[in-house]
């Protein structure tokens, strides 16, 4: 037979009291489970956001290197340029003077017509030039010297008459000045 035992009893409040502490300890442990997967996932996301910051870092750092090293590029083709353009200006300076004759020559093989002038001789020292020649008709002469004015400098005809020998044309002498080193070129 068996019999039941309605009215509550020791061992009754005793095992009510076991189930209350397993139900209170898994509550713990559920509460401590959570806190500490709650602070494992913070602690994973704070170790990517380290973890990303680190590479970000890096590559900034990397950047900045970069572009330290492009500054000292970029420096040091500033230097070299400053060391072409002295160096530049001191050729100029020393063969500017030497220029001149050239100068003086391509502007005489502009101006001087073969067909009417022919020049005899030419002397040139300093800013001044000395021309003697013989030309076809003395509108010719007066033609060079005001070609010469346009392309030189100032010219002066000392000297125009007809020839001793050959009376058909005449015989001239002129003086030229040359303005300055720029003046009559042309910009091509």
């Amino acid at each position: 037979m068996v019999s039941i035992n309605l009215l509550r009893g020791q061992r009754y409040d005793e095992r009510q009291a076991r189930k209350r502490a397993r139900l209170e300890l898994c509550a713990g442990i559920c509460v401590i489970a959570s806190v500490c997967a709650f602070w494992g996932w913070i602690a994973i996301d704070v170790t990517k956001a380290t973890q990303r910051l680190e590479r970000e870092t890096q590559t900034k750092q990397a950047r900045v290197a970069l572009l330290q090293t492009t500054r000292q590029e970029v420096l040091a083709l500033e230097e070299r340029r400053q060391a072409m353009t002295a160096r530049q200006e001191r050729v100029n300076a020393l063969t500017s003077p030497l220029d001149s004759p050239i100068r003086l020559l391509s502007i005489i093989s502009r101006v001087v017509d073969p067909l009417d002038v022919w020049l005899l001789h030419l002397q040139a020292k300093d800013d001044k030039v000395v021309l003697s020649g013989v030309a076809r008709s003395l509108q010719d002469v007066l033609k060079l010297a005001k070609d010469f004015e346009k392309e030189l400098g100032p010219a002066d005809v000392l000297d125009a008459g007809p020839h001793a020998q050959l009376p058909d044309l005449f015989q001239f002498s002129m003086n030229v000045w040359m303005d300055s080193p720029n003046h009559g070129r042309t910009n091509s």
